[in-house]
């Protein structure tokens, strides 16, 4: 009878990594996400309204393809909402980066920035205010893709100081940890918590 050898926590953990591995491919077979479950119908209409390029050239100035769907593609009229909502509050943020005495501080999901931060910058700086038909190709790679791009939203919020400390008060835990970060470019100085 052979010896079983002992496993290690490092090949345990490969083993395990594996076995989650085949079983979300399982699962992904099996049933798809709410959002790509679609009717036939509904498939045959995207199908028919993939983005066509436009005539000028096909290109933004900025690289980003300028693609649309034929007026009355289902999928973007139903995403059209919800991109818009999210859009409205990306230009909120935009418009709080404008004043950094007011907004001192921005966070993420979990790293909190000086709103003069670069990634700050990068991120909520770049949000345009235009209606243009690259804001009508973000709507279809939005709306067909699930794309966020940044040049129309951001998940970055500007805070005034007391949001801010609210921010770090409910992601300490009971016993004082720390459930957030500081960002390490810009070392933000906590807010005081009152």
């Amino acid at each position: 009878m052979a010896k079983r050898r002992r496993i290690s926590a490092r090949q345990r953990a490969a083993r395990e990594a594996d076995r989650r591995a085949a079983a979300a491919v399982r699962l992904a077979g099996a049933r798809l996400p709410r959002s790509h479950r679609h009717s036939r119908s509904h498939d045959a209409a995207v199908e028919s309204s993939q983005p066509a390029r436009t005539t000028g050239g096909g290109r933004a100035e900025d690289g980003v393809a300028l693609s649309v769907c034929a007026s009355g593609c289902q999928v973007c009229a139903e995403a059209s909402e919800r991109f818009a909502a999210v859009r409205a509050a990306s230009l909120v943020q935009r418009r709080r980066f404008d004043e950094p005495d007011r907004y001192p501080y921005a966070a993420g999901k979990h790293t909190l920035h000086r709103s003069s931060c670069r990634q700050i910058q990068q991120r909520v700086g770049n949000v345009g205010d235009d209606d243009s038909m690259r804001m009508h190709g973000a709507l279809t790679r939005f709306a067909h893709d699930g794309t966020f791009g940044s040049g129309w939203a951001t998940h970055m919020r500007m805070m005034e100081p007391g949001e801010a400390a609210a921010w770090v008060k409910e992601r300490t835990g009971p016993r004082g940890g720390a459930r957030y970060r500081l960002c390490g470019i810009c070392t933000p100085v906590l807010p005081e918590t009152g």
